[in-house]
């Protein structure tokens, strides 16, 4: 016997559902159907695929795995269907983006209005997260692409990266830190840090701990990490601890107000922030056409910046 496409789109609406009973009503099928298809789905698999108890079907470690595989398999449908549509002419379907968050402040809302110009039947999902989440996302297919920051000793070697701009990185506080006037790092080794986690498998802070470690200083204090820029600044807009983030984010109109760059002396070695596409996979039309302004948006924002600056 072979999967279907229909015994996976059934396995996930029991999965998401909770119940055979439920998956059948949001299906709009009879309940015996999706029974035997999850017996066949179950044998093919070579085990149970859900626990029931009172409070419905869960996921049994086979079945997690399913999942995984079943949700991939049928976006790849989904993308396929609406590629087919989009060589046609009919520009319907949906893009999902992930961007990093100094790609959402310096990007997103202008290209996003732009692409609904051009694309009105296009159904745009952003999905926000550290460079790392995104970057494993759209390995596994779940993004089109994303706009993450590529550290130099990333894994990349199965993706397509394009650099769009630097990422400069600073010590950030919140106004009227008590350490608002240092100037040098070692001003700064009793204070405590919230850190934005970056990669798997990297310790706690790595970008902090080598620029201490480069200033021949004991490493930081991290008070906590993150998953989320925004998050690192809520803490440090309402506390005395600092960060090390991307100092633009520094004027973004929520946190403007409230924190400020220390003019430390020292400075992190900036990261690009790069398009991130796997590699040999092609883009449907319909996202190529906004990784296409993403591209041209960036040129024009460092060129801006660059007249700025001059």
């Amino acid at each position: 016997m072979e999967l279907t496409l229909t015994q996976l789109r059934m396995f996930i609406a029991v999965a998401d559902a909770g119940s055979v009973r439920a998956a059948a009503r949001r299906l709009d099928v009879a309940q015996s159907g999706v029974t035997q298809h999850m017996r066949k789905l179950e044998a093919q698999a070579g085990g149970p695929l859900f626990e029931r108890d009172v409070r419905g079907a869960r996921l049994t470690p086979i079945g997690e795995r399913l999942r995984v595989r079943a949700e991939l398999i049928l976006g790849e449908c989904r993308k396929t269907e609406d590629e087919m549509r989009q060589l046609q002419g009919d520009l319907t379907g949906r893009v999902a983006l992930g961007l990093s968050a100094e790609a959402t402040m310096r990007l997103f809302p202008a290209l996003l209005e732009s692409y609904r110009e051009r694309c009105p039947r296009i159904d745009v999902h952003l999905t926000s997260a550290t460079s790392r989440m995104l970057t494993s996302w759209v390995r596994e297919g779940r993004l089109d692409f994303a706009l993450a920051l590529i550290a130099p000793d990333a894994d990349v070697h199965d993706m397509g990266t394009t650099p769009l701009f630097e990422s400069d990185v600073a010590v950030i506080a919140r106004r009227d830190h008590p350490l608002a006037r240092a100037r040098m790092l070692a001003d700064l080794r009793d204070a405590q840090w919230v850190s934005t986690r970056q990669r798997s498998g990297e310790t706690a802070g790595n970008r902090l701990s080598a620029l201490f470690e480069d200033a021949r200083l004991p490493a930081p204090s991290i008070a906590a990490t993150t998953e989320a820029v925004f998050d690192t600044l809520h803490c440090i807009a309402a506390s005395d601890y600092l960060g090390l983030e991307p100092a633009g984010l520094a004027a973004h109109p929520f946190f403007r107000d409230h924190v400020t760059v220390l003019k430390i002396a020292e400075r992190a070695a900036s990261t690009p922030v790069c398009l991130v596409r796997r590699a040999g996979v092609p883009l449907t039309p319909a996202a190529q056409e906004l990784a296409t302004m993403a591209l041209s948006y960036s040129r024009i924002a460092r060129k801006r910046r660059a007249q700025r600056d001059a």
